[in-house]
């Protein structure tokens, strides 16, 4: 059964006709096409052996150098361009939720720089922001700590890690890096 429609005063009638002739020839705005909602992420499929091989070279007769700005050895924080201090400082601080870790001890530094890759590759893939690398102070080794200079290298060049800083004393100092990736 169909409802009647229902009748309108000859008062709103005549309002209605007003209304259509005064916006008669009005050409309407384009509308903007806007949204809420953000853009789907992206799947982030890593095939370890093509992957690796944009950010691996063969350095293993190449001994580690410090960055430009600075000392590797020396530098125990780093932001990429673009990123605020504050966001460095809320790292420092410990704001952000550790979600992982990887320690890097009993690797040598070409395995080790192809783990740690692999490692974080495996982290972008699955959404972490902030993550910790164990790499250790290197006090018993007799070239001084290999181990973190690579790290702290592969950090600074890789595309994906935002700003990284050495742990607190207590969460294991300069033996570690919490490092804060692009999400």
């Amino acid at each position: 059964m169909k409802k009647k429609p229902k009748l309108l005063p000859a008062d709103t009638l005549a309002d209605e006709h007003l209304f259509q002739q005064a916006v008669e020839g009005v050409v309407p705005l384009k509308a903007s096409v806007t949204t809420d909602s953000k853009a789907p992420r992206r799947q982030l499929v890593v095939n370890s052996e093509i992957a690796l091989q944009d950010f691996v070279e063969d350095d293993s007769h190449e001994p580690l150098q410090a960055d430009r700005k600075g000392n590797a050895e020396t530098d125990s924080t780093h932001r990429k361009n673009g990123v605020k201090r504050q966001t460095l400082q809320k790292l420092i601080r410990g704001q952000f939720p550790l979600e992982d870790q990887f320690d890097l001890h009993h690797l040598n530094t070409h395995t080790g720089k192809i783990e740690l890759l692999k490692f974080i590759a495996w982290s972008q893939q699955q959404g972490l922001r902030c993550i910790r690398i164990i790499h250790g102070k290197g006090l018993h080794s007799k070239q001084g700590p290999k181990l973190k200079l690579m790290a702290r290298q592969v950090l600074r060049e890789h595309a994906r890690v935002m700003a990284f800083t050495s742990c607190k004393p207590a969460e294991g100092g300069e033996g570690a890096t919490d490092v804060l990736l692009k999400s």
